[in-house]
């Protein structure tokens, strides 16, 4: 009869044994949330416009402005794994249209005339370890004046929502997509994400898109 012994767990911080049920299954809980560590090694960033928010454009369209978008350059050395977006209503009469996420590959580090993007009027996004972590490697934009060749059907790979008629009538009411990725989307160096619609939104609508950059081994 041979006799096994287990040895104890070593991590950070100390040594333990794991905690088993009746049915010998293993049992862990959280001591942080899902992205904690990640945010505390400062990798977290988001980005948003003014409360008032801004018109979603149309996915043909070549004004980015209200689309909160996320370049990644072909130099930036991480991937972007989108972690949230939520959208919210903020004023106007709305059309009726659904609201996709856009995507365009390689792209270049390039801002000239005659190539994809033309301009870009890069933000500085807020790192989740407020007023800590490092500097994002990739550009992004929630505001001023970003421009690009037009959007095509292809380009969609993700829908967030679609309004409705009582939304087109400006009845007042609480609108919001709030889409949890869940790692199915990863931003490689050349890419650019971007919120669009299937007609412009003519209302306003404040976005948030949160995101981790990953570096690249």
């Amino acid at each position: 009869m041979s006799l096994t012994i287990q040895m104890p767990f070593k991590f950070k911080g100390g040594v333990g044994e794991p905690e088993l049920s009746q049915d010998s299954a293993q049992l862990t809980q959280e001591l942080h949330g899902r992205h904690y560590e990640d945010c505390l090694e400062g990798r977290v960033f988001s980005h948003t416009p003014t409360p008032l928010g801004l018109a979603i454009p149309i996915y043909t369209a070549t004004g980015l402005a209200g689309g909160m978008p996320i370049w990644n350059p072909s130099n930036s050395n991480v991937n972007v794994e989108l972690i949230r977006a939520t959208i919210a209503y903020a004023s106007g009469t709305s059309a009726v249209f659904s609201a996709v996420l856009m995507h365009r590959n390689n792209l270049g580090v390039d801002i000239a005339t005659g190539s994809e993007i033309t301009a870009f009027a890069e933000t500085v996004p807020f790192n989740g370890y407020l007023g800590q972590g490092r500097a994002s490697r990739v550009k992004s934009s929630n505001a001023g004046t970003c421009t690009v060749s037009a959007g095509v059907a292809e380009e969609t790979i993700r829908t967030f929502f679609g309004t409705n008629v009582k939304a087109a009538a400006g009845t007042a009411g609480t609108q919001m997509c709030d889409h949890d990725f869940k790692g199915t989307v990863i931003v490689p160096p050349g890419t650019m994400v971007w919120i669009a619609g299937t007609l412009a939104s003519v209302a306003l609508y404040s976005s948030t898109i949160v995101w981790k950059e990953i570096p690249i081994r």
